[in-house]
């Protein structure tokens, strides 16, 4: 077993986990506005194929020191999970991009000038 693989397959599926649950937990946070659906609903679905890769891969890391005959084609499972995943952010990156550059730009009005204003 290489170690070095099994360590960053299991760090890559740290950080892809913590993608898809910091995705998750946004959107739940903007349901509320109605913005940001677009990227971060690509970003939750992109961290899920990553985790699902990486699970895939220490699966037959482990499943081969184990001398458990396993007949997937976990390079393939594993490479077009992320190749989905890629392409996933990509097109919510490129959407969001897209809405950002055609929103007009409201002021921000100060809190105190519109507590001042409110009270007039």
């Amino acid at each position: 077993m290489n170690w070095l693989i099994l360590v960053s397959d299991v760090a890559f599926a740290f950080i892809a986990a913590i993608l898809g649950m910091l995705g998750l937990s946004t959107l739940k946070a903007i349901r509320r506005w109605g913005v940001g659906k677009s990227f971060w609903i690509p970003v939750s679905v992109s961290g899920a194929l990553f985790l699902v890769g990486s699970i895939v891969t220490i699966v037959h890391e482990v499943a081969v020191e184990l001398n458990w005959s396993l007949t997937i084609n976990t390079d393939e499972i594993v490479h077009v999970s992320w190749l989905l995943a890629l392409c996933v952010l990509m097109y919510g990156i490129r959407n969001y991009s897209r809405k950002v550059k055609t929103a007009t730009i409201l002021p921000i009005q100060d809190a105190d000038n519109a507590k001042t204003r409110a009270n007039e």
